[in-house]
């Protein structure tokens, strides 16, 4: 479906306690809400990770980035869907520039690896 709307950017965390076969049928259902009003141009599944504090009795959650284009009075339902699913421990969803390109967790990583090794280089060569 070809979507003129707005860029948004979806950051979910899924409770990882319901079990790989839940998550995934989880996060199904928000790719299928996000595609019934607009249209995915990036996803970037994090897998389990751990939590720098616990969060509605959790330590630990699946995380998932999605970028999609949306018509902004869909936004509203899609909001109220996600907070309402208890699965759904956070969500974040932020209105993204249009020339936004998105990075995957594993380039940013990699990225972040290299700056730190060139900061190195540069410091023993001091």
């Amino acid at each position: 479906m070809a979507n003129t709307g707005n860029k948004y950017e979806l950051m979910v965390i899924i409770d990882s306690g319901i079990g790989q076969a839940s998550i995934d049928k989880r996060l199904e259902s928000i790719k299928k809400q996000l595609s019934k009003h607009g249209e995915i141009f990036f996803e970037d599944v994090w897998g389990e990770r751990d939590f720098g504090y616990t969060i509605k009795g959790r330590d630990k959650g699946h995380y998932a980035v999605y970028g999609f284009t949306f018509e902004g009075q869909e936004l509203k339902e899609l909001e109220t869907s996600l907070r309402l699913e208890p699965e759904v421990i956070r969500h974040m969803i932020v209105k993204v520039p249009l020339k936004y390109e998105p990075k995957s967790l594993e380039t940013m990583t990699a990225a972040h690896a290299a700056a730190k090794e060139a900061a190195a280089l540069a410091a023993d060569k001091k």
